[in-house]
């Protein structure tokens, strides 16, 4: 039950901050503890390659509940940019949400919330 009630939460935080101003401060480091999990995890949308990646809906297709961070990013062709983040990296209830933009039309984006590495949730507006 607590897993569910903390995927509600980052799914809305993860829409909240896809609805806010695309001029977010990117530069801030993110909150957590600093032991580094074993799989790979985003970079917060400091590196190059997240800034032009861009998804498709036959992307959006491939990707299912329960795939790791890893595997979405293969699909994908790169990391996204983390919109929103809960608990100690590293532990079960660490919780990610990734935004990728899309391609589309304007606003065109995918948003998936992680949980211990897991995939809970997936959204997309306008993929083409």
């Amino acid at each position: 039950m607590k897993i569910i009630r903390l995927a509600i939460v980052i799914c809305l935080m993860v829409t909240m901050a896809a609805c806010s101003s695309s001029n977010s401060d990117k530069g801030t480091e993110p909150a957590g503890g600093s032991t580094t999990p074993s799989t790979t995890q985003p970079t917060n949308g400091n590196s190059e390659s997240s800034d032009k990646i861009k998804i498709t809906k036959e992307q959006y297709a491939k990707i299912n509940n329960g795939m790791t961070y890893q595997e979405v990013t293969d699909i994908v062709g790169g990391e996204g940019e983390v919109i929103t983040e809960s608990g100690e990296k590293g532990s079960d209830m660490y919780g990610i949400g990734v935004m990728y933009e899309g391609e589309g039309g304007v606003g065109a984006s995918a948003n998936f919330v992680f949980i211990g590495d897991k995939l809970q949730t997936k959204t997309q507006f306008g993929l083409e």
